[in-house]
């Protein structure tokens, strides 16, 4: 059976890689694109994007491969054809939307979580002022943490010491170590780990700065494909079941190709 290659860049899950092989399905299944051959990254993956992953994957007629990757090699692999689809809960920007084709589909939030002994209140990464706070390099939590520093420091008070690490796992296992006083992470992966009973953290605050996510691309005719196939989950309801699942917000669509800049979803609060 002839090997085909579609790769999902997702970030997350400590402390396992799942592995998919990826062939082409039986030949009753006729895949709408021709893949290019190439060496895959590793990339590590979380639950709800192995559901929509595989979802997409079967209505292609194909089956996914993961590994693992850092969250800011994604877009330079998929320019460089060495991936075919980012999924990531990845943050839509315009300047992402620029570099590769996004499809928005659904909406994330972040949370903030902290060591289970914090009890305080905290309403924002304003809080660790003159404290250590963790994120995941190259991604939007980076730079909302970064500007509120820069605002604490204009306003003539300690800045936020923010750290940078390769993954959400690594963030969190800072946190466990003591490295760093708190961390941003989205709001469904910590309600993921909590309900499967990770307890070293507390959710201090959640669907803090919702924000439109999309798939990534570096292939215009894969893109179009998908764009299809989430229309598709959309009208028989599967979409919708998948989300529901994991009280994750998404866009009623069409889905499509987008640029430029991005209303701001509204999406309802995760307890």
């Amino acid at each position: 059976m002839k090997r085909k290659r579609v790769v999902y860049s997702t970030a997350l899950l400590l402390g396992s890689i799942l592995v998919y092989p990826l062939t082409a399905q039986p030949q009753t299944c006729n895949p709408p694109v021709a893949l290019p051959s190439a060496t895959e990254p590793n990339i590590f993956s979380e639950e709800q994007e192995i559901y929509l992953g595989d979802a997409i994957a079967e209505r292609l007629c194909l089956k996914q491969e993961l590994h693992s990757t850092q969250f800011a090699t994604m877009i330079p692999l998929a320019k460089e054809g060495r991936v075919d689809m980012i999924n990531t809960f990845m943050y839509y920007t315009p300047d992402r939307a620029s570099q590769v084709f996004m499809i928005p589909y659904g909406a994330s939030t972040m949370a903030i979580l902290v060591p289970k002994k914090n009890a305080d209140e905290i309403k924002g990464p304003e809080y660790f002022s003159g404290k250590r706070f963790g994120t995941e390099l190259g991604t939007v939590d980076y730079q909302i943490a970064k500007t509120a520093s820069e605002d604490l420091v204009k306003a003539g008070k300690p800045a936020v010491d923010v750290r940078t690490f390769n993954t959400y796992a690594d963030v969190l296992q800072a946190l466990v170590a003591g490295q760093v006083d708190g961390v941003f992470v989205g709001t469904e992966q910590a309600v993921y780990y909590r309900d499967k009973g990770t307890d070293f953290f507390r959710i201090a605050l959640s669907g803090y700065q919702p924000h439109v996510e999309a798939l990534a691309f570096g292939n215009a005719e894969i893109a179009h494909a998908v764009e299809k196939v989430l229309d598709d989950m959309k009208a028989d309801g599967s979409l919708e079941k998948l989300f529901n699942k994991y009280g994750h917000c998404y866009l009623p669509g069409p889905y499509k190709v987008t640029t430029g800049p991005m209303a701001e979803p509204a999406c309802k609060a995760i307890n």
